[in-house]
């Protein structure tokens, strides 16, 4: 096991998420999450301050799915991670979407809380789950694909190196809305954030992973 300190600088506290996201899902994936969470953790369901229910209602959320009026109320789940609140987004079905607040992981203890609802989540659907910064699908903090037996946990080191090579490997390669990568190239950042305002937004295929 790592040291907590080559990890914590995932999650500092810079006033941005952390996602988490199951790429190139499909409905019957969704299902299965949806079932998954409503049999075994605590949870809400609905709209902010709104009425909330204790499951998820998977019809609502196909309806969501289905809509293209944008009329229709968004809803979304909010999971209790025994003390660490999960938020799932029903955006896209080809891409599952969940969000965690840095400020709340301290130390190895809520780490392993997160890892653990990922692992769960790998197994069930039978595919990797990653955590990246905050509208970051590209790069991966942490990977873990139970079917392969894969887990890791990126290093500062090991992402600045990942970063550098992604610059090499790929014409274009696109500047990822993150905190942690701002502090690289804060005037890529900058403009990223003005060009990408507006855009429909749009699932990110695994395949388009640095890592």
């Amino acid at each position: 096991m790592r040291n907590w300190k080559d990890i914590d600088w995932i999650f500092e506290k810079d006033g941005t998420l952390r996602d988490i996201y199951v790429q190139n899902t499909t409905i019957s994936d969704w299902k299965k999450v949806v079932d998954l969470l409503n049999s075994d953790y605590k949870l809400t369901f609905g709209v902010y301050k709104g009425n909330l229910t204790n499951k998820i209602d998977f019809v609502y959320v196909k309806t969501m799915f289905a809509d293209e009026t944008g009329e229709l109320e968004t809803k979304s789940a909010t999971i209790d991670l025994d003390g660490i609140v999960v938020k799932c987004y029903f955006f896209l079905i080809d891409q599952i979407e969940f969000d965690i607040n840095p400020t709340e992981i301290h130390s190895e203890l809520e780490l392993k809380k997160v890892k653990d609802f990922m692992r769960t989540m790998s197994a069930e659907l039978g595919k990797q789950i990653t955590l990246c910064g905050e509208n970051q699908p590209e790069f991966p903090l942490i990977k873990i694909d139970s079917k392969n037996g894969i887990e890791k946990i990126l290093t500062e080191k090991d992402a600045k190196n990942l970063w550098k090579k992604s610059d090499q490997k790929a014409n274009g390669f696109t500047k990822l809305k993150s905190t942690i990568i701002m502090n690289y190239f804060p005037k890529l950042f900058k403009k990223k954030i003005m060009e990408s305002a507006n855009k429909e937004y749009k699932s990110t295929p695994k395949e388009k992973n640095v890592w």
